[in-house]
Order: C-alpha cells, then structure tokens, then sequence
C-alpha cells in the first residue's frame, strides 16, 4: 500500500508539473476609468474580484495593469485625449489608483505601469512574463474594444496562448462596442480565446 501511496503521490506531482503556467492580467480597473462604465459594470467588477481573489490558484502570476503617467510627452495618447497626464491617468492620483473593490488582492498583484492602449508597449510586462515562464496569458478588464483588444493581440504575437475571461471585461462605449470587441478578438485569436470566469476558478480547473 505504501508503494501504491508513493507512485500515486509522483503521479499527481508531476501532473502538476505538467499544467501551464498561467498569467491574469488585470487591465485599467482604476477609480476614474470604472466610474465611466455602465454595461455590466456590477458583473464586470464582480467577477475581477472573484479572478484576484484566485481561490483555486488558478493563476501563478497576476498583473494590474493601469494607465500611469508623469507627462503628456509619456504616451502618444495624449494626441487624442487632451486630459491625459493632467487631469487623467495622473501617476499616484486617486483616479489612476486600483478601485477599492480589488486593493483587497494588491498585495497578490503585481503593478505594471501603462501608458498606451496595450498593457505591453512600452513597458516590462512582455520580460516579466517571460522571466516568470508563463505560458498562458488571461486578460480581463476594460476597455473590451480598446485596451483589453490590443493587450490580448500583443500577448498573442509574443507568443503566449492568449485568452479574454469576456464575463469580465466590458466598454465605456457601451454593449455594441463591448460586443464588436469581443468579435474582433475571436477573428484574430480564434473562438477558443474567449473564457467565462467559471473556467478559471471551477474545481476542475484547479491547479494539483
């Protein structure tokens, strides 16, 4: 019995050993950028907590991504949004800061500043994924059309197998635009990109 106990025991480690490794990336849910949100804004915030909170250990690594700037000169967003670095996205603002909801989980999180649409262009997130080994990339957050697109589409050319949790993301512009992100994402990632939270926090999908 002992010897059944050990080989069982190896088996399930190196079951384990065998599960990717996974990232969530947590995308602009800050004070004054979820204020803006009306669709689903209840669920959308509901279900971030419930991927931060991670209960399964789903996750080996989680990222809070938020806009975080000292300068207009910082970010080329600036040229559409006349607000950006003076009045919004401001670096160690109130308004830029996580919602409250999530500062619960910060202490599990790790900050990546951002200061354009993708949560990648100019910043580390694309070498601490990497020096962390992750294989798989989740993206939740908003804007589905905007940031959430465009992170996913960055982590999918850098070679991570790339999925949006879509019960967690929504739009500032509304369910249409939040509807055509989701479109745009399954044409360029395939309909596998898209994941429910469920997926992420069920018992069968708990790490060993």
């Amino acid at each position: 019995n002992s010897v059944l106990l050990l080989v069982f025991k190896k088996s399930k480690a190196f079951q384990h050993n065998m599960q990717p490794r996974r990232a969530l990336i947590v995308v602009d849910m800050s004070v004054e950028q979820v204020a803006g949100i009306d669709y689903q804004s209840k669920i959308l915030v509901a279900n971030c907590q419930t991927l931060c909170q991670d209960t399964t250990h789903f996750f080996d690594l989680i990222i809070d991504s938020r806009l975080w700037l000292r300068s207009p000169s910082e970010s080329s967003l600036a040229w559409v949004e006349p607000g950006t670095a003076k009045t919004l996205f401001v670096a160690d603002s109130e308004g830029a800061s996580l919602i409250p909801d999530l500062r619960t989980f910060s202490k599990n999180m790790q900050f990546v500043e951002k200061n354009n649409y993708s949560c990648f262009a100019n910043s580390k997130l694309r070498s601490i994924l990497q020096e962390a080994k992750m294989e798989e990339v989740y993206v939740c957050g908003i804007n589905t059309d905007f940031c959430v697109f465009l992170t996913a589409l960055d982590s999918f050319q850098f070679m991570f197998k790339t999925y949006v949790i879509e019960d967690a993301v929504s739009s500032v512009c509304g369910e249409a635009a939040h509807k055509d992100g989701l479109r745009n994402l399954t044409k360029h990632l395939g309909d596998q990109a898209l994941v429910k939270t469920k997926d992420c926090v069920s018992s069968t999908s708990q790490k060993s």
